[in-house]
């Protein structure tokens, strides 16, 4: 009898650490918002890219989202689940919803873009560094999409 009276406090102790644990967690981790204006209303897509590193900024996503435009030329996007850090976003307006970024001569967009702080380069692609943000809580972005007309 002993026996099982330990066994269940030791039982119980576990259970209220994983249940304080799992509070914890999700009291940790936030929502990302990304609101993307300058498409043509009702046209195609946006592709939503989020990263974490200069090494993978535009080449391998944390995640990767894609949402129709509206009425208004905008989409939205709602990320939970993010932990703190530095991050980068990097939007592509898909005109045509091929998937893909569409490019011309030297790799230049044919397509809109944006990145999170509406960074614009002067000449190549947009820079990690000026890009990226710190997310210490749930935040809004919004992203203004640049490029051709």
């Amino acid at each position: 009898m002993k026996l099982v009276r330990t066994w269940i406090k030791t039982l119980s102790a576990v259970l209220v650490f994983a249940i304080a644990g799992a509070l914890w967690a999700q009291e940790e981790s936030l929502t990302l918002t990304v609101q993307v204006s300058g498409a043509k209303p009702g046209v195609g897509q946006a592709i939503f890219s989020l990263f974490n590193s200069k090494k993978t900024f535009l080449e391998t996503p944390l995640q990767s989202l894609e949402k129709p435009i509206d009425e208004n030329g905008a989409a939205e996007f709602r990320v939970p689940g993010i932990m703190p850090g530095t991050y980068a976003v990097a939007i592509v307006y898909d005109e045509d919803n091929s998937g893909d970024l569409n490019t011309g001569l030297f790799g230049i967009p044919t397509e809109k873009v944006g990145v999170s702080n509406n960074h614009t380069p002067r000449f190549g692609p947009p820079s990690y560094r000026k890009s990226s943000f710190e997310m210490t809580e749930s935040m809004t972005l919004q992203i203004f999409l640049q490029g051709v007309e």
